[in-house]
């Protein structure tokens, strides 16, 4: 997941610096501190990991207590988002920009895994445990404009060494993401866009055979949108794909579907803004997507009923499917870090505050955890306010839902300081985005 600049991010984040320094000094690496996916065990439906901008939240109980793995047990620090993918073995793999990392222990040591390439963006898994990571850099400029170095690399013994999977992708081509289909381990799909500006392309390659070959579909771009996505392949048809759209800020996305592996697609939903979360049910007949601009939609898989089910309330910034519970991630600002709901979404159980963050991940003597982020913790508790919990354990007491509900003793006075700093954040933005509006209409 590739961050991408803005006049508007620009004016946001200065005025959101006023707002964090007026307000406890609250921050997550300069963002808002907020989760943005969330990864479940294919061996283990009690192991959660949601990841956030300060770092890795691993629960080993469906929720009912957090540990957390700092950036740089992981191995890499900063505003960076990695994606990552855990095997039948357990062994958590992420693509970072700085290569492949691997943990066998449930995320306490990490080490590198060597490749030939160096930004990862994102990775995946086939249904037999191989798994499949993309890694895409910007090379040098020629005659064609921007040229990439896009690789496709696969593992087949439990993330332990990778091979490049075919060869470069056409050097045009800046890869996004990559998918499975489920139904069929051959089939793969890649997203990628070409070229810049007014000029850019959303391409989506498709292979039958493993990777050995491709072909190359094309997926059409609105003006202001920028690149497309694989939201996931349908578990039962691996030609139907969903795809969602990224944007300049302020702009509309949209989600899509094929059923014809990318070549005809037609929109199932047109959003306010980006659709940052979607889930799809175990059977490929249910769907659910939203965003922090358009709350939650769900319906049947052919978008034929999707309809609102969570107003924009609710800031999505993920969402996931673990048997019949919706996963949904987003901030305090939404009353929760990460939520769960068993009725489609229309309301959402609190499984994770910041509050209930109590320390990092208990690990033994000299794993990564234990040597890194001992000191990085004491900074996170100045910063978010984290870690106060009195009780003899985090997950106790009665949670919140995304529509209100009744707050546990003690968390009500946590909740009013995160909803201060909150508030002002909120207010910071929109005077960042007047001011962006007043400043484009005087040219």
């Amino acid at each position: 997941m590739r961050a991408r600049s803005s006049s508007l991010v620009a004016v946001a984040a200065a005025a959101l610096g006023l707002a964090l320094g007026s307000a406890g000094n609250a921050r997550a690496n300069g963002r808002f501190p907020a989760s943005s996916a969330v990864v479940f065990s294919p061996a283990d439906d009690a192991r959660v990991m949601v990841r956030t901008t300060f770092g890795l939240l691993v629960t080993r109980d469906r929720g009912d207590s957090w540990g957390w793995i700092c950036e740089r047990a992981i191995g890499f620090s900063g505003p960076e988002d990695p994606s990552y993918v855990v095997t039948p073995s357990g062994a958590i793999v992420a693509g970072l920009f700085d290569g492949l990392r691997v943990s066998r222990d449930g995320g306490c040591t990490w080490s590198g895994v060597k490749t030939d390439a160096s930004v990862f963006v994102d990775v995946t898994s086939r249904a037999d445990g191989a798994v499949l990571a993309l890694a895409s850099s910007y090379d040098r400029h020629g005659d064609a404009g921007s040229l990439y170095k896009t690789q496709l690399w696969l593992s087949t013994d439990d993330a332990r060494s990778f091979t490049a999977l075919g060869p470069r992708f056409d050097p045009t081509l800046l890869g996004e993401t990559v998918e499975v289909a489920p139904s069929d381990p051959s089939r793969l799909y890649v997203s990628a866009v070409r070229g810049d500006g007014a000029g850019r392309q959303g391409v989506v390659l498709v292979s039958s055979d493993g990777g050995k070959t491709w072909s190359e579909r094309r997926s059409l771009l609105e003006p202001k949108e920028l690149a497309p996505f694989i939201a996931a392949v349908d578990p039962k048809r691996a030609d139907r794909i969903y795809l969602r759209t990224s944007a300049s800020p302020e702009s509309p996305t949209r989600l899509l579907v094929s059923d014809d592996a990318g070549k005809t697609y037609r929109t199932l939903l047109g959003a306010k803004g980006p659709l940052l979360g979607f889930a799809l049910s175990h059977d490929g007949t249910a769907l659910s997507v939203g965003g922090p601009d358009d709350g939650l939609y769900a319906g049947s898989a052919d978008g034929a009923e999707l309809l609102q089910v969570s107003g924009p309330k609710l800031k999505v910034q993920c969402l996931g499917q673990s048997g019949d519970v919706l996963w949904a991630c987003s901030s305090e600002a939404s009353g929760f870090i990460a939520g769960t709901s068993r009725n489609g979404g229309t309301s959402f159980e609190a499984r994770l505050h910041l509050s209930d963050i109590t320390g990092p991940l208990a690990c033994a003597d000299g794993s990564s955890v234990a040597k890194e982020c001992g000191i990085d913790w004491l900074k996170l508790k100045g910063e978010l306010g984290v870690g106060r919990s009195t009780g003899a354990g985090t997950g106790a007491g009665t949670r919140t839902g995304a529509d209100g509900g009744t707050t546990a003793p003690g968390e009500a006075a946590r909740t009013r300081d995160l909803g201060v700093w909150w508030a002002a954040i909120v207010a910071a933005i929109g005077a960042g985005a007047v001011l962006l509006r007043a400043r484009s209409r005087r040219k």
